[in-house]
């Protein structure tokens, strides 16, 4: 977990947070400015229940110091539940219907998420979406590695067309080629990828997405780009959670890049995008291994 928070004054507030043996979650504020703020600016990495819990609790803490007057400008790099963004069968929970009431149920007036994984998370919380684009633009070395002539923008389903067409457009990438997935209609489990194209020699096959978790995906898109002679390719997520580790790309995708929205351990062929929003539209950014 990792919550920051600071004031329009440019104060930090300290937060420390605490687990009790029965499961409840604690959060103590300190160096709280004596002047009150206009706004309180709050980035939370939500990566577990604990983490959303604790950010509920942060809300609490400050609306109990600095009663009702202070808004919260708040940003979640990875929104939860924002995969399940539908009810897929009878007596299932809307989860992130769910998820965007906790969400305005805090005292906010501003919320930015990055790269949501659908319109559906944006509609049913309100929140200002960073796109793809605006990250990628932001690392100088990822943009000029789409930009290159040799490049060639892999979309890894024709559900994210309008993503990558997005990609292409804006970054001015040259060449694009479409991934078809064939699924098990009764257990949903992918059974065949197919990449659209003939021959990728000399080309660097670049995989956009926004979430990465196991990877199995990637893999099968992976082993159709070496098949069909790319001379490297490589993968952008922005949300890489990399559930099965990064090992599984071995031999088949040879670098990643995502941002620091999911903490990570170092590997050499991973690069971290450190992208900061800001809200009033001043963005920095930093690259670095991890």
């Amino acid at each position: 977990m990792s919550i920051t928070i600071t004031t329009n004054l440019n104060d930090t507030i300290q937060l420390v947070t605490l687990g009790f043996s029965g499961g409840e979650r604690h959060v103590q504020l300190s160096y709280l400015p004596t002047d009150t703020p206009k706004f309180v600016s709050i980035k939370a990495i939500l990566n577990s229940t604990d983490d959303l819990l604790d950010l509920l609790l942060i809300d609490n803490a400050l609306e109990n110091h600095y009663g009702q007057q202070v808004k919260l400008r708040l940003e979640i790099p990875y929104l939860p539940y924002a995969r399940q963004d539908r009810v897929c069968a009878e007596g299932q929970a809307f989860s992130l219907q769910l998820m965007a009431k906790l969400i305005k149920n805090l005292n906010i007036e501003e919320l930015a998420v990055w790269d949501c994984h659908s319109n559906v998370g944006l509609e049913l919380t309100g929140a200002t979406n960073v796109p793809a684009t605006e990250i990628i633009k932001s690392d100088s070395r990822l943009s000029d590695l789409l930009r290159s002539p040799k490049a060639v923008l892999v979309c890894p389903d024709k559900g994210a067309l309008q993503r990558c067409s997005e990609l292409k457009e804006e970054l001015n990438i040259s060449n694009m080629v479409i991934c078809e997935k064939q699924r098990n209609p009764t257990t949903g489990k992918i059974t065949h990828t197919d990449v659209l194209t003939d021959d990728l020699t000399g080309k660097v096959a670049i995989i956009t997405d926004d979430i990465c978790d196991g990877g199995y995906t990637f893999i099968k898109i992976a082993e159709q780009l070496k098949a069909k002679n790319a001379e490297k390719v490589v993968l952008y997520v922005t949300h890489g959670i990399f559930s099965k580790g990064l090992s599984v790309f071995e031999g088949l995708i040879d670098e990643i890049y995502t941002t620091t929205s999911f903490t990570h351990q170092p590997s050499d062929k991973l690069h971290v995008i450190d992208y900061t929003y800001k809200s009033n539209n001043l963005i920095t950014t930093n690259t670095k291994g991890a």
